[in-house]
């Protein structure tokens, strides 16, 4: 039988401690306190791979879009686990950089389980709300479109700095041509 005494249980509390905390401090922004507004939207938007406002009218995961973390966990596992990652469907409204349609994915490296249950999360995730309207600074990720929460990707009623450097962005175009419109999923 296999009991618990003080130590067990304090070392057990630090792993777990720990393995939360890396997971916090993976994703560290430096930001300027005497920052100007300008540069910085200059600088996010000549580093973005896309510039766009929009709605998220969704969510779904997706088999075959990897994961850093979960591709290192498999690495070292006898037994190798299938997982999903997290996309986030925009409708859009405008943008500034990149040929957008009316509906570009994003994703989120958040990931479960092909069951259903369990994954993980990383840290830097921007994390978007159903429903809500963004102005999306994106970028390239693992040959993946994706927010990082140290980009100038906010809420579009907290963006009004920023459109107004920005200016006036452009209609979507109705296309299902255009790049972007769905993840790659072909580094299977």
């Amino acid at each position: 039988m296999f009991h618990l005494n003080k130590q067990k249980v304090i070392f057990l509390f630090a792993i777990c401690f720990f393995l939360s905390v890396s997971n916090v401090l993976a994703c560290r922004c430096i930001i300027s306190p005497n920052e100007n507004v300008g540069e910085a939207v200059n600088l996010a938007l000549d580093d973005s791979e896309m510039v766009f406002s929009g709605k998220v009218i969704g969510f779904e995961y997706r088999k075959g879009i990897h994961s850093e973390y979960m591709d290192s966990i498999n690495k070292n596992s006898a037994k190798p686990v299938e997982y999903e990652m997290k996309v986030v469907k925009l409708q859009v409204k405008q943008w500034w950089k990149g040929a957008l349609s009316t509906e570009v994915f994003l994703v989120t490296f958040e990931t479960r389980y092909t069951d259903g249950t369990g994954g993980s999360y990383e840290g830097c995730n921007y994390n978007l709300k159903e429903g809500e309207s963004y102005l999306i600074y994106a970028s390239l990720r693992q040959n993946q479109l994706s927010a990082h929460s140290c980009s100038r990707t906010k809420p579009l009623n907290a963006a009004e700095a920023d459109l107004k450097i920005l200016g006036k962005g452009k209609e979507p175009i109705e296309n299902n041509n255009l790049p972007n419109k769905s993840v790659d999923t072909s580094n299977n």
